[in-house]
């Protein structure tokens, strides 16, 4: 019995320091703070595997300071915004098949004035007058190119903004057991600005900052209805 209470009481002091914690973290600022502190003892200890899981911005020591004592000041009200990467995924889909029709087009015109073509290049290279009979081809030849151009562009575009909006939810949602194939999903993007104050040291002096930390989380529903939350990770120090 006795050894039943002792085992009892040593768990008990065991679990207390633990059960304060996670009460902390669940009110009040707790879980930001946490969050916050957490980053900021890995930047100053170029925790890397750290920071890469719960961050997109680097605080680096050397340039920005080792940051200490941080505590919240108060935290701004959650704004959503609707995650597009389902519509831009099917955006670039669409720029890249119309670039094949295009580019398919083009081969074809290509095949039925290859001779044309090759005259109206060399004429340009070497800087002389197109010939008469191939100044059509030219001119139309130059049109092909400058939509190449175009149809490049509107796929790189594409592409640019897929990525921007998939990066922006990509962290939050990574999970190595369980990836997700983010295109396949609707969702939403979380943001808060957390303020913040922090003992940095810099050169050896160190000052107060205050700093406004934004944390952001992709909360993402399947076809099936379910919904899947990600981890609130931090975006943004400024």
């Amino acid at each position: 019995m006795t050894r039943f209470r002792t085992t009892s009481f040593v768990l008990a002091l065991f679990m207390a320091p633990l059960m304060a914690l996670f009460v902390s973290a669940c009110g009040g600022g707790g879980g930001e703070q946490a969050l916050i502190r957490s980053y900021f003892l890995a930047a100053r200890l170029n925790d890397r595997p750290t920071l890469n899981n719960i961050a997109m911005v680097r605080f680096d020591p050397t340039e920005d300071g080792s940051a200490s004592g941080v505590s919240v000041v108060s935290i701004a009200e959650t704004q959503r915004r609707s995650l597009r990467i389902k519509e831009l995924n099917q955006a670039l889909a669409d720029a890249q098949q119309a670039d094949e029709d295009f580019n398919a087009e083009m081969v074809e015109y290509q095949d039925e004035n290859f001779d044309a073509i090759n005259r109206v290049l060399a004429a340009e290279r070497d800087e002389e007058d197109v010939a008469r009979r191939d100044i059509e081809v030219q001119e139309a030849w130059t049109e092909w190119r400058n939509k190449t151009m175009e149809h490049s562009k509107t796929v790189s575009d594409a592409q640019v903004a897929l990525t921007r909006e998939q990066n922006a939810a990509s962290l939050s949602m990574f999970d190595p057991n369980n990836p997700l194939d983010l295109t396949q999903y609707d969702g939403e993007l979380l943001t808060k600005e957390v303020s913040i104050t922090a003992d940095v040291e810099l050169n050896g002096s160190e000052s107060e900052r205050s700093m406004v930390v934004t944390l952001q989380q992709a909360v993402m529903t399947g076809s099936d209805g379910v919904v899947i939350e990600g981890a609130w990770v931090i975006a943004n120090i400024s």
